[in-house]
Formats: C-alpha cells, structure tokens, sequence
C-alpha cells in the first residue's frame, strides 16, 4: 500500500515518539508499504521552525528517513488543482495538499488529524 505521512506523523516516525500506534510502526516497518512526504510537509515544518514553533532538525530528519524508505512526493498540478475543488472540511492548505495528493495518486493518509476521514480517503490514525 502507498502511505503519505502528515506532518505530525512523519515528527513522530522520525523521533520514534512513544505515542505512535502499533498499527503505525507496522506501516513503517513494512517491505510492502511505500511511505511518501508531501514537499509540503517540509514546507510547513519550515515555516514552523523560522518561526520558532518547531525545533526540529527537518533536513536531518528528511534525510535519516530517506535511508529509511520514505520518499518525497512533490505537489504537482492534478493536486493542487483537486485541491480547489476540495471541501472546506479542512481548513489547513498543507494538510489540503496532503489530501488531494492522497487521492490523486491512490494513497492512504497516516494522520491523528480525524477531518482526514471525511475526503473519503483511508487513514491510519497515527497516535495512540
């Protein structure tokens, strides 16, 4: 299965927070599954950091993870133009991105964010 991480997500795969569902670590851990981060993700995460709301080391992160199997997904133009026709259920433009990503390329959604559900999309609830 494909697996695109939201951003409180891939923050806890990467410092292997406590919190994570075992359902979650099975996704991780998985041959199967391919796990993607929306550039988006990295996007928001940085405007969080510069705007000292995050001290988290992304690049590091994004880098670490990569050797772990999880890919970048970049925003292309069939997402961001769903994203438009999304509705407003979700007011958050990252996470918007990261639904429509989601249906354009198939992918089920690891997220504790329950609006997630309401795109008609598969999630798997990240936190316990």
């Amino acid at each position: 299965m494909k697996w695109i991480l939201d951003s409180c997500a891939f923050i806890d795969i990467a410092i292997n927070a406590p919190t994570l569902t075992p359902q979650t670590r099975q996704a991780f851990e998985d041959s199967d599954n391919y796990l993607f981060l929306s550039v988006a993700s990295v996007w928001e995460l940085g405007l969080k950091r510069s705007l000292g709301k995050l001290d988290f080391d992304i690049k590091g992160a994004v880098q670490l993870l990569a050797g772990n199997g999880i890919n970048t997904l970049d925003i292309d133009l069939p997402t961001t133009l769903l994203v438009n026709e999304l509705p407003y259920h979700h007011k958050d433009p990252f996470d918007r991105i990261i639904i429509a990503s989601a249906k354009v390329h198939d992918m089920g959604v690891i997220t504790s964010d329950r609006f997630f559900g309401e795109y008609g999309i598969k999630t798997l609830c990240s936190r316990l």
